[in-house]
C-alpha cells in the first residue's frame, strides 16, 4: 500500500499556507523597515521559503511511504 502526502488533508493545508506566506503581502504600502540593511519583506520571504522547504522534505520523509521493491 502506497501512501502520499497529498493524502494528508491538514498537511496539504498546512503547505498551502506556507507557500502563501512565502509572498510578502503584509508588507504592501507599508514603509521600508530594514533589520541589519536588509528589508523586513525579504527576511518574511527567506523564513517562509526556508519554512516551505523544510515542510516539504518531512512531507516526502515521513508521509510517502512506498511498497514496491526496486
Amino acid at each position: 500500500m502506497t501512501d502520499e502526502p497529498r493524502r494528508h488533508r491538514f498537511f496539504l493545508l498546512l503547505l498551502g499556507l506556507t507557500v502563501l506566506c512565502t509572498s510578502p503581502f503584509p508588507f504592501i504600502g507599508s514603509g521600508s523597515s530594514t533589520f541589519l540593511g536588509i528589508p523586513l519583506w525579504l527576511w518574511w520571504s527567506i523564513f517562509f521559503t526556508i519554512g516551505l522547504s523544510c515542510l516539504t522534505a518531512v512531507g516526502i520523509l515521513r508521509y510517502w511511504k512506498d511498497d514496491r521493491l526496486e
